[in-house]
């Protein structure tokens, strides 16, 4: 029993390994070695979608039963606010803001899911969880500002900072939607489905872009098409199976852990880039997985009255 929960922890391990070298993959494709812009953000972002749809597609095709006129809406709801734009937000974010930091705000997402399932489907309120909420906001404000790192950049920072909290905000939308909308789909279903419904759109938009006439011309854009494709294929499409397999081997609970997890890879593949990295930075980052942690934690007590 120690053996299986040893392996349980290094494939959460693994998994936060994964996710939090995404930041730093979204930024071997947006630029160069010089630091000069390599891909288009917009290119990028629908380029992992495409991939990994395609990626993907195997498990579509054994889950196919699963797209029916009931749950296609709600699969569409989760390919693109749960898929779609937060790619979308995270590379244009990472043109504005160092790596390191989206991976740090990135850990807002269990709490925009609280409050999504709060505002729109009725979910508990515990008094510890908005206190985690208002925890983590206030992380998430001392990493949007970043007075030590010159006045020109604050307004990108703060911009860039806004889009990752608007991407963690759609993460709460999706995830409260296959809880309560495709609770009798299994995840890997909703996975493949979902990222089926938006693949061939993002491939056309791909397609459309300034990157495939980069393919033949800029001397890096193979490293940054192979950064697009191990980030589709791993860290969207392999890395969502392992997350699965992790919640059907343990519990939710114990999954939501690579949460915390994530940051610190983020920030040590920025730190190894030679990325800004201040005090306020480290302390940002540590207040937003406090109020991570305070909301998990309300989420593990008693409704009061209840037993």
């Amino acid at each position: 029993m120690g053996t299986s929960n040893a392996a349980m922890w290094l494939a959460l391990l693994i998994l936060g390994f994964i996710w939090g070298s995404s930041f730093i993959l979204m930024k071997l494709a947006l630029f160069d070695t010089s630091g000069a812009p390599l891909f288009p953000a917009l290119d990028v972002a629908m380029a992992r979608i495409a991939i990994a749809g395609l990626a993907m597609a195997p498990f579509a095709l054994r889950h196919r039963k699963h797209l029916t006129w009931q749950n296609a809406p709600w699969l569409l709801v989760v390919g693109c606010v749960g898929n779609w734009m937060p790619a979308y937000l995270f590379t244009t974010a990472q043109t504005l803001i160092p790596s390191s930091v989206a991976g740090m705000l990135n850990a807002l997402t269990p709490m925009f899911t609280f409050l999504v399932g709060v505002l729109l489907f009725g979910t508990a309120v515990r008094a510890l969880q908005v206190l985690g909420l208002l925890v983590g906001l206030v992380g998430a404000g001392i990493l949007a500002f970043q007075p030590g790192m010159g006045a020109a950049l604050e307004p990108g920072m703060l911009w860039g900072a806004g889009r990752v909290v608007l991407a963690t905000a759609f993460y709460g939308i999706s995830v409260n939607t296959i809880r309560n909308k495709l609770h009798g789909v299994p995840p890997a279903a909703v996975a493949s489905l979902a990222l089926g419904l938006v693949c061939v759109p993002a491939a056309v938009v791909a397609g459309m872009g300034r990157g495939v006439d980069l393919l033949g011309t800029h001397p890096e854009a193979g490293r940054g098409l192979l950064a697009v494709t191990v980030l589709a294929v791993v860290g969207t499409g392999l890395a969502l199976i392992a997350f699965n397999r992790i919640i059907q081997r343990t519990s939710a609970l114990f999954a939501s852990t690579v949460t915390y997890i994530i940051p610190v890879f983020a920030t040590l593949w920025g730190w190894v880039d030679d990325e800004p990295l201040t005090v306020l930075h480290l302390v940002g980052g540590a207040v937003v997985l406090l109020g991570v942690w305070l909301v998990n934690r309300g989420a593990k007590r008693p409704a009061a009255g209840k037993g």
